[in-house]
């Protein structure tokens, strides 16, 4: 009795290497992708926000200057480009702030304490509070500053 060994399926294509799924494609996997994601009319980032339940949505909305109450139910891709960057802008400040906080207890105590702790805290609370506002200034005023780059380049898009 022989036991055959039977021959994996080739992952080449005309002596080529065809990488894995996970693996980087170059320019030809992402124009691949580019090209499945226009005929779905669909980016990621349009999905994962049209997936956001609606207090989210409308937080993001918010951040943008958009009226949650005109735009909650609205998908991300029927909004105009104007709308779809400040919603950019938005999530992109969104995340700025979570980053702020994610190194930071957020329990009550650290909100809502007894006078005594509060007393004994003041300095070092003092400290930690104007470090933490120089970095969200910082960081708030290089968002701005991008965001006044991309607006220019939209209204130089624009106008040719």
């Amino acid at each position: 009795m022989s036991l055959a060994i039977k021959k994996p399926l080739s992952n080449t294509i005309n002596n080529r290497a065809i990488p894995a799924a996970n693996e980087p494609h170059g320019d030809v996997g992402r124009e691949a992708i580019a090209a499945m994601r226009k005929m779905l009319g669909k980016t990621s980032a349009a999905s994962q926000f049209d997936k956001l339940p609606a207090q989210q949505r409308a937080l993001v909305l918010f951040g943008a200057r958009l009226k949650p109450s005109e735009y909650l139910n609205r998908p991300l891709l029927s909004l105009s480009t104007n709308e779809r960057e400040a919603i950019r802008q938005s999530l992109i400040a969104l995340t700025d702030l979570g980053r702020a906080f994610s190194n930071m207890p957020l329990s009550r105590a650290q909100f809502i304490s007894p006078r005594q702790t509060a007393i004994a805290t003041k300095t070092a609370t003092q400290t930690v509070a104007s470090q933490t506002t120089k970095q969200v200034d910082d960081e708030l005023s290089h968002i701005s500053q991008q965001a006044r780059e991309l607006m220019s380049e939209l209204d130089h898009d624009n106008k040719h």
